[in-house]
């Protein structure tokens, strides 16, 4: 798989819009409620990158779904503005003051609120007709029927395997350093699917942060499949532009829990409980793994033992469970370079002497990048090799300085 180079502003932009649009394209929605939650998305404000504005039409992220689905992340970027299916009767401004008086009273009438709109101080822009209001209030979500209709608490469960993962970490035993002889803590990171509880991937590692995460769902796409959602934790980590520029690229939908609300990630929490149960009770305190050997024993429990246990909610093996929905399993085409597709990207310049500085490590680049600003991009875990990319095409890999 290519994957496009975007300028930062490009980027930011394509990410924005796939994070307003990825529940509209990580399934096939009938029409009416393709619409339904795109008037929902429409009714929010939003920090639009680079512009002024704060509101998104419904024919707007339609467009944009129609292209994602067309042409992938990349279709996103920026194009030239057309003012096609936007209404400039209501400003920004105005659809601000618009919603304030309607959730304020959700029973006030389309008269009632022309009226508070053209009394309102420090309101210079044209007066709205009634057609124009109702369509606003309909679109956003604002009627009073929209407003006051209850809402529906339905049980996390997902339908269909990989419709739902769920991510997580947890500390794990302290383990032998191959190098010196002496210990150091694991973290166990695991990707969990919802409908099956099977394990997609889930791996020990030194570290606990992001790079450790990344590397656990590139193993897990790798083995099970491309997952629709992904639930994790709302860590600052986890908000990381690199986390959303691989989800887009995969057409992943990343869904943070709330602060004191992990409901999404129940499961995952439950399957963690069984590894301390069931695993890692059952170690020997007195003799220290090393890490692999560590991974080389839960791969064994995961495949041998928990995929093959009778699961009570289930009413059969995780295993099975997930092989039910094999035949519509999404796969990344067999072209793609899922380690590429993974890598890291991060922009540097090029000193006078043609080396850059990557996390502590001096590396070697051509001559005629000296003075230049290039993007790096790297596996975050092994940075033997760094791809230099300028301009928009890859120009050299970069090693270590000797």
């Amino acid at each position: 798989m290519e994957i496009f180079r975007m300028d930062t502003k490009s980027e930011k932009l394509a990410l924005f819009r796939y994070g307003l649009i990825a529940s509209l394209v990580i399934e096939r929605l009938p029409r009416g409620e393709l619409t339904r939650r795109a008037q929902e998305i429409a009714a929010r404000t939003y920090d639009i990158p680079h512009s002024k504005r704060t509101a998104v039409s419904v024919d707007t992220l339609l467009d944009w779904a129609l292209r994602y689905r067309n042409g992938g992340f990349e279709a996103l970027a920026p194009k030239p503005r057309q003012d096609r299916g936007q209404s400039r009767a209501v400003t920004p401004q105005l659809a601000s003051l618009i919603e304030r008086l309607k959730r304020e009273n959700p029973h006030r009438t389309g008269t009632t609120l022309l009226r508070e709109l053209a009394l309102s101080s420090g309101q210079d822009t044209p007066a709205l007709s009634a057609s124009t209001l109702y369509r606003f209030l309909k679109q956003r979500g604002l009627s009073e029927k929209q407003l006051l209709a209850p809402q529906a608490h339905k049980k996390f469960e997902a339908e269909l395997s990989n419709q739902i993962w769920q991510g997580d970490m947890l500390f794990g035993p302290w383990v032998r350093r191959v190098k010196d002889g002496g210990r150091m803590q694991a973290f166990l990171h695991a990707t969990l699917d919802d409908a099956s509880r099977l394990i997609p991937h889930a791996q020990f590692y030194a570290s606990q942060g992001l790079d450790a995460s990344l590397d656990c769902l590139r193993h897990a796409v790798a083995a099970r499949g491309v997952p629709g959602r992904l639930y994790i934790d709302n860590a600052k980590i986890y908000r990381s532009p690199q986390l959303a520029r691989i989800a887009a690229s995969l057409g992943t939908l990343i869904v943070h829990s709330r602060p004191y609300q992990p409901e999404g990630r129940g499961k995952i929490e439950r399957f963690f409980r069984t590894v301390r149960d069931q695993f890692l009770a059952n170690l020997d305190p007195k003799h220290a793994l090393s890490l692999e050997e560590l991974n080389d024993r839960l791969w064994i429990w995961i495949e041998s033992v928990y995929h093959r246990s009778e699961h009570s909610a289930l009413g059969g093996t995780p295993l099975a469970r997930w092989q039910r929905d094999i035949e519509q399993i999404r796969q990344l085409p067999p072209t793609t370079d899922l380690r590429r597709l993974f890598f890291h990207r991060l922009d540097r310049v090029v000193r006078r002497d043609s080396t850059f500085l990557l996390h502590n490590c001096l590396y070697e680049a051509p001559p005629h990048l000296a003075g230049q600003r290039v993007e790096v991009r790297f596996d975050p875990l092994d940075a033997a090799e760094v791809e230099i990319w300028f301009q928009g095409k890859l120009d050299i890999t970069a090693r270590p300085v000797d």
